[in-house]
């Protein structure tokens, strides 16, 4: 029972890092929330010129795309921890173009494009 109990507690704790590590797919002058589960007092914007962050309230983020591109938003808590870790995607019309070579894992690449197109990094 209790290594029931201990695998069901994992499950619900990678669960929970998996949400953090989503993916956001805008186009430029579009916008996206992100609600958190605490406070907020720190974030962090990877590259302001392709994406900016607004906040709307201690747990609220709105996201704005700003040019195609890829960045990574964090938002920490006032201890330090992680609240959310967002990579995102800022392509025209909020598309993304994937590259396949052959069969197999690892053989594909994913591209947010506008004027240039920026390779986004595989979780």
């Amino acid at each position: 029972m209790r290594l029931s109990s201990l695998a069901f507690a994992a499950l619900f704790a990678f669960a929970g890092a998996a949400a953090h590590a989503q993916n956001l797919g805008l186009g430029p002058g579009q916008a996206t929330n992100i609600s958190l589960g605490a406070p907020v007092r720190d974030i962090v914007v990877a590259d302001p010129l392709v994406a900016d962050v607004s906040l709307v309230n201690e747990r609220t983020l709105v996201v704005m795309g700003k040019r195609p591109g890829v960045t990574t938003i964090l938002a920490f808590d006032a201890a330090g921890r992680t609240l959310a870790n967002r990579q995102v995607v800022v392509s025209d019309n909020g598309a993304t173009l994937t590259v396949y070579r052959g069969a197999g894992v690892g053989n594909t690449s994913t591209y947010a494009c506008g004027e240039q197109c920026s390779r986004i990094a595989p979780h």
